[in-house]
């Protein structure tokens, strides 16, 4: 597979202390392609979304969320990959 043409994306609920949440969206939006979708931060709870071109980094970035201090908890809930197709070249 051709990691130029495809694109991976997840959905993570991640439950955090209440009083480090400031610090853990800082450090999640460190990541490339890293968007908070909601949250709720009274109760630590976020909605991420992650990108990444290859399932090897967003794995990483995953693992590298858990490890934020402060993190409790990280749950996929979501996970697509799609590939772009390239056009298809004429028979000369």
């Amino acid at each position: 597979m051709n990691h130029e043409n495809s694109w991976h994306v997840c959905g993570l609920v991640i439950q955090a202390r209440p009083a480090s949440i400031p610090a853990v969206k800082s450090a999640l939006l460190a990541f490339a392609d890293c968007d908070i979708a909601a949250e709720d931060a009274a109760r630590g709870t976020l909605a991420v979304t992650l990108g990444a071109v290859d399932s090897a980094a967003l794995l990483r970035n995953i693992e590298e969320s858990r490890n934020i201090a402060g993190v409790l908890a990280v749950s996929l809930v979501y996970q697509q990959q799609d590939e772009i197709e390239e056009p298809c070249k004429e028979a000369s």
